[in-house]
């Protein structure tokens, strides 16, 4: 089966699109970064196997949050992290989505910024309300908030995925949790998300569009008490947490007419395929690059930088379990590279080829051949 990628579509189809279509300087660095990466550009790394000493050269990749490629190691990484910050608790799945009219606003950075901004804010006070005067919890609570732009077909669907654990700290330091699937009212925490949300966009003055329909409709907030154990936290975190908007194995077929791609209508909840211009594909694709500087994943509550290393360590003393009480099966299946020679060894690094090298042995090859 033929594997397609992003940077392929962009290698033909991106000079044309860049003459017909005004891009800001972020997304013309993004797609700079997606054309290099993988390729002599960037330069290469040499690897070796340390049981067979079998060697093998790769090209550098671009390490953009954007490239369709480079998510794959990051992920991994980044889950691995995460596993010591799981608790033994339930876990709640929140998602705040902004009505489309509000759209228009992102559509320059510096008006980006201050959307994503006050989305950010408005989630988190909605939420920290809500845990402070609900009679069945009243404390802090923890939150890891996600900011997806994009939905299945590559339109702008601004949403934030909010992962919660079940549970809050009182102000003695009490940890108090949730005995039941049922977090908050939706209704509710949908009312207050608009009022939020529209005040925080005033305060940054920004202009509301259609600001009387939106205050009259109903803002879709939708949740759910997702998770149990500990494990499944964490490939959820990096599922909702890492992915990018594009996965390369949707890519089904890439003609210079048209690119099929595969995705979820999730009004039957079937796999289809739609068919798109390579040069709506790139349009619809850099709708969701991030101005500069803006943050895709924020930790808030008991959560936040500041104070979480000794907020879990007091939580997981009232629960009774220990920071690497993960099992270990997860963190021996990441980030290995078996050797594809003697396929019991790993390929282990051993350093870069810089640029100049590579293009100096490239030539001594001609010459020699």
């Amino acid at each position: 089966m033929a594997h397609y990628h992003l940077s392929d579509i962009l290698q033909t189809h991106y000079g044309h699109y860049q003459q017909h279509h005004h891009l800001s300087q972020q997304q013309r660095l993004v797609c700079q970064r997606i054309l290099a990466c993988r390729t002599a550009a960037l330069g290469q790394q040499q690897w070796q196997c340390n049981q067979c000493h079998y060697q093998q050269s790769v090209f550098c990749s671009c390490r953009d949050r954007h490239c369709p490629r480079c998510q794959g190691k990051q992920t991994q990484a980044w889950i691995e992290k995460q596993q010591q910050q799981v608790l033994r608790c339930r876990y709640f799945h929140l998602v705040f989505t902004l009505p489309h009219e509000l759209n228009a606003l992102t559509h320059t950075d510096e008006q980006a910024k201050r959307v994503y901004s006050a989305l950010f804010e408005a989630v988190w006070q909605t939420l920290s309300r809500f845990g402070m005067t609900r009679k069945h919890l009243q404390g802090q609570l923890g939150c890891t908030a996600v900011l997806h732009t994009w939905g299945q077909t590559l339109t702008q669907h601004i949403h934030l995925h909010c992962l919660i654990p079940g549970g809050v700290v009182t102000e003695q330091g009490l940890w108090r949790g949730v005995k039941s699937d049922y977090l908050f009212p939706v209704k509710a925490v949908s009312t207050v998300f608009k009022a939020k949300m529209l005040a925080a966009l005033r305060q940054r003055e920004l202009t509301i569009p259609d600001a009387n329909n939106l205050i009259n409709k109903t803002w879709c907030v939708y949740s759910k008490a997702c998770l149990h154990k500990a494990e499944t936290v964490v490939a959820y975190l990096g599922r909702y947490t890492r992915k990018g908007m594009l996965h390369e194995s949707r890519l089904k077929a890439v003609t210079k007419e048209r690119v099929d791609i595969s995705y979820t209508d999730y009004i039957d909840n079937q796999r289809k395929i739609m068919q798109l211009a390579p040069e709506e594909l790139i349009r619809r694709y850099l709708l969701h690059v991030l101005p500069k500087g803006v943050m895709r994943v924020r930790h808030f509550g008991f959560l936040a930088n500041s104070c979480r290393r000794k907020r879990l360590a007091k939580i997981r003393e009232q629960l009774g379990s220990k920071a690497n009480d993960i099992p270990a099966a997860i963190t021996d299946t990441l980030g290995h590279w078996c050797c594809p020679q003697c396929a019991n060894g790993r390929l282990m690094f051993m350093g870069l080829v810089p640029l100049l090298t590579m293009l100096a042995r490239e030539a001594q090859l001609k010459l020699s051949g």
